[in-house]
């Protein structure tokens, strides 16, 4: 089977509800892909016109699309999100995917071509359900953030979530009585409303961050060498660390420490930090470098941008990096780390290529 027709047949699952979690994950990529982009605008473009027999269809066009009159991507953002709110999900499993191919098809669709792909994927992110199984007792909502994008996610219980660029959050369309679990791929600022019968666990590549009622920010991409947690406030627990011997530990972290786990060799360390929510930059829209190799930095940039970095010679990037970005474009963020690290770089759309 040719990529494409695969990435075709993921999409066709995507809406009718029979991914795995697995073909979920690729799928996610694959959006997150500049380069497969157009070929998932066509396959949508192309279901959005065989769909014109739906019977919305009619009413939609009467409300947003008179005769010789540009469409207004504004009221038909509008409209979606009113509709959205309007109809919640409530419907058991055997009803989710009617639903996802019906209505967030034609969504998906207006909003390709409203706003570019990228609103598509949050929207059809924002609505997903895990079914993996007719059995699975708890349904989910997976949200995934595309590369150069920030988002924001009210929880069940409130509580918020902000997420960085190339997140992915999976968490139940409603907690249980006794605990409130959820996923994290990526990085995300946690502010978890108080509730002492039910703690809330955040699981992230191998450790879970348990707390009762507290802000913290959790940073775990899966190919990033090590995981960050920072706590603001409150008091939390983190558990599935290991002691100088390998042996199970747990660690109780207070408002003002930030913990870096390096992945490689599982230690860790802690550190007293002095500036609160200031010590989050990306919540502030900077990127802040210290002594960073630019290996590392160009993982940064790709997401925070929404780029494509190929470095050619490989001294690159054991570069050090030190230094903050905020506010500004990617060439002129590029044009910065040229002087501080000096290699050039030339730029194709959404792709560089940085060379001595």
């Amino acid at each position: 089977m040719s990529q494409e027709n695969h990435i075709t047949g993921l999409l066709t699952g995507f809406f009718s509800g029979t991914l795995t979690s697995k073909e979920k994950s690729e799928l996610y990529q694959y959006m997150n892909d500049h380069r497969h982009q157009n070929e998932m605008m066509a396959w949508l473009q192309e279901q959005w016109s065989m769909q014109e027999q739906w019977s919305m269809q009619e009413q939609w066009s009467k409300d947003h699309c008179q005769a010789n009159e540009d469409i207004s991507s504004d009221a038909i953002f509008a409209k979606i999100k009113a509709d959205i709110e309007k109809h919640p999900v409530k419907h058991r499993a055997s009803h989710i995917a009617y639903r996802i191919s019906k209505n967030l098809l034609r969504y998906a669709a207006v909003l390709m071509i409203a706003f570019g792909l990228s609103w598509a994927i949050q929207l059809m992110m924002t609505q997903s359900r895990s079914v993996d199984t007719v059995a699975e007792a708890i349904q989910y909502n997976e949200i995934f953030v595309p590369h150069g994008s920030k988002t924001k996610v009210m929880l069940p219980d409130s509580s918020s979530v902000w997420l960085n660029a190339g997140a992915l959050l999976k968490y139940p369309v409603s907690f249980n009585d006794s605990q409130r679990d959820v996923y994290l791929q990526g990085e995300g600022f946690f502010d978890v409303g108080a509730d002492r019968r039910r703690p809330f666990i955040v699981h992230s590549n191998g450790i879970n961050i348990k707390v009762l009622g507290t802000k913290f920010n959790v940073m775990a991409y899966a190919d990033d060498p090590f995981i960050e947690t920072t706590l603001i406030e409150g008091v939390i627990e983190i558990q599935g660390l290991k002691d100088n011997t390998g042996r199970q530990s747990n660690l109780r972290m207070r408002a003002g420490q930030k913990l870096t786990l390096r992945k490689e060799n599982e230690q860790f360390e802690v550190q007293n930090i002095k500036n609160g929510a200031s010590s989050i930059p990306w919540m502030e829209n900077r990127l802040v470098f210290a002594k960073e190799p630019f290996g590392e930095v160009k993982t940064r940039l790709e997401r925070w941008y929404g780029v494509t970095i190929n470095v050619t010679d490989p001294e690159i990037l054991d570069y050090r990096i030190t230094g903050t970005i905020q506010n500004q474009t990617v060439e002129q963020a590029m044009k910065a780390l040229s002087i501080a690290a000096p290699f050039s770089f030339k730029m194709n759309n959404d792709h560089i290529t940085v060379s001595k």
